[in-house]
């Protein structure tokens, strides 16, 4: 998605590049036309440390990766006869 978007991606009609809304069916093109954000956070690799122990490297990639995601929320049953 570029800024010189020629065609409505919804319908695919066609738009200038002072367009706001596609004229045919109204659709916003304003987040079409941004550019994509970088990643911000390049994780950097120390195979060293990796290589030295690789279970503790392991786990603290995986709980700062657990750390930027939310947690998921656990789903109990709740039978007639548990006593929860």
């Amino acid at each position: 998605m570029a800024e010189d978007l020629k065609f409505c991606p919804h319908c695919g009609a066609a738009v200038t590049a002072t367009d706001d809304r596609c004229p045919k069916c109204h659709t916003d093109l304003r987040p079409f036309r941004t550019a994509p954000a970088a990643k911000a956070d390049p994780q950097k690799l120390n195979l060293s440390a990796l290589y030295a122990n690789p279970y503790r490297e392991g786990m603290k990639r995986l709980k700062a990766r657990e750390a930027k995601a939310p947690a998921p929320t656990k789903h109990r049953w709740h039978w007639p006869w548990s006593k929860e």
